[in-house]
């Protein structure tokens, strides 16, 4: 098992979790260097973030890939009027 990172290995993203925590948030990653024979080969890394770096973090991610954002879901009009 792997349990130090190094800026010369290339891990792959096999999975992810994230709690909200208020003003922060942490995310869980699992990650693996070759394929998974059991869990000991799975790196768990935990970060945590304030909400602003998730953002920012989210609005990366998908720039990079080249994709927008979901859209909001509009209101109904009944939330509309009450508001």
């Amino acid at each position: 098992m792997a349990d130090s990172w190094s800026d010369d290995e290339v891990r792959v993203l096999v999975g992810w979790t994230a709690e909200d925590f208020g003003a922060n948030l942490v995310l869980r990653l699992e990650t693996v260097t070759t394929l998974p024979q059991s869990q000991e080969d799975v790196l768990v890394s935990r970060l945590v973030l304030n909400k602003e770096q998730a953002v920012q973090l989210g609005n990366m991610l998908y720039e990079l890939s080249g994709r927008l954002p979901p859209k909001m879901a509009k209101p109904s009009r009944l939330e509309r009027m009450l508001s």
